[in-house]
């Protein structure tokens, strides 16, 4: 892929926070399709939009030629330079503060931080004019993900103490910003695809409207549509081959969080969708918004399904599954069970972090059929969860389609599994 400067509505660069990073890392790595190769998307992980690193590097893409495209972080990354007043009284743009310092988050800080931020907003305005665009990412997650929860909800309607995506928007009436706004009036769970977790780093759909609206400038609404007809494509097919493969439908569920992603691509109706595909994903972790195992084995009843468990540290889940699903624990045993967790260890550590997953327990009573996939590093999401990217999400489903997970198909009796014909 060409790394030549583009012109025009094309932006030819990227900055930001560890989104961009990450979008970097995947395009490197062939998990994501951009239209920018991977050197041309540059990211600090943790850093404000006042940045000195970020706005100097894209003053060097501007006189150039090019045109640069701003991931605007967390209007509080950089907080704690809110506790160092000689810092505080400095310029507008430095280096040396990143992330966020939970001590500096107070309302008033907060709101100090906001105005420092939009000042830097304007400083990158009026510094490249119509050669910088905009996206307000953080912020606008931000919001869904504090519908979802319920907070921050009066009357109605949604307002944050101090930060609001339309209130920070409308600041800039002559800047060239991917206005994400349309989107807030779908169902919230619709619009959590675009993420992978609660710091609001993309998902593959994410990525996808990204590399539409921001690069190439589409209209958000259509590049969100494509994005999720793109993704929802790719699992529909995926559920295809595991349902073929097992001769029947495929009960998913367990407690890990390759399914918590897997469930967060799931928006309105994509789950319900792919039980009537055969494919019925029933985790024991319900995200917000999406059907209770009750309602999902509406679509498939158990009896039909093949059980397939995926279970952070291969962890023995029988007795908290036999209560979700109203069997006896013995309807799970000799259950196939992927643990995940465990395959992403050398991936996490090889990038000299520490492996911190949530539903792992050392001490906890093992799976009898346990499997354990080879993974690659860029299977697993930068940090220290074992989180699946793209590649991740489709290796696992294609190794459940495989010979290397059996079909053990359960009669009407807990505890008399019957093997399919193979």
């Amino acid at each position: 892929m060409s790394s030549q400067v583009q012109h025009g509505n094309g932006i030819s660069f990227i900055v930001g926070p560890s989104h961009a990073v990450r979008w970097s890392w995947h395009i490197r790595d062939g998990v994501v399709h951009s239209n920018l190769p991977s050197n041309r998307v540059w990211g600090v992980g943790g850093a404000p939009v006042w940045s000195k690193r970020l706005f100097e590097r894209a003053g060097q893409v501007v006189a150039e030629g090019g045109k640069v495209g701003v991931m605007v972080g967390d209007f509080r990354f950089g907080n704690d330079i809110a506790l160092t007043p000689e810092d505080l009284a400095g310029p507008l743009f430095q280096d040396g503060h990143l992330g966020i310092d939970s001590r500096a988050m107070t309302p008033e800080l907060d709101r100090r931080m906001l105005e420092r931020g939009l000042a830097a907003v304007q400083a990158w305005q009026e510094a490249f004019g119509d050669r910088v665009r905009f996206v307000f990412w953080d912020l606008f997650g931000r919001q869904v993900h504090d519908r979802l929860a319920g907070q921050h909800i009066g009357g109605g309607r949604y307002h944050h103490p101090v930060f609001n995506y339309a209130d920070v928007v409308g600041r800039f009436p002559g800047a060239d910003i991917v206005d994400l706004s349309p989107l807030l009036g779908a169902p919230m769970h619709e619009v959590r695809r675009l993420f992978i977790d609660s710091s609001c780093h993309p998902s593959q759909i994410g990525y996808l409207l990204l590399n539409d609206a921001l690069c190439a400038g589409r209209d958000p609404i259509e590049a969100f549509r494509s994005a999720v007809a793109n993704v929802e494509a790719e699992l529909f097919a995926l559920a295809g081959k595991i349902v073929g493969a097992k001769g029947g439908a495929v009960l998913l569920t367990g407690r890990s969080v390759w399914l918590d992603t897997l469930m967060s691509y799931m928006g309105k109706d994509c789950a319900l969708r792919l039980a009537g595909s055969g494919l019925v994903l029933a985790p024991l972790t319900r995200l917000p918004g999406q059907p209770s195992i009750a309602q999902m084995l509406q679509q498939v009843p158990l009896d039909r399904c093949v059980p397939v468990l995926v279970s952070a540290g291969a962890q023995d889940l029988s007795p908290q599954l036999a209560r979700a699903f109203d069997t006896d624990p013995s309807f799970w045993r000799d259950v196939p069970c992927i643990d995940w967790e465990t395959a992403t260890v050398a991936a996490i550590t090889a990038r000299r972090e520490t492996p911190r997953h949530a539903y792992a327990r050392e001490d906890a009573p093992k799976a009898s059929v346990r499997i354990t996939p080879e993974l690659a590093s860029h299977m697993v999401e930068q940090g220290p969860l074992g989180m699946p990217s793209w590649t991740g999400l489709r290796h696992l489903a294609e190794c459940i389609a495989s010979d290397q997970v059996p079909a053990l198909r359960r009669g009407t009796e807990a505890g008399r599994p019957q093997h399919l014909p193979t």
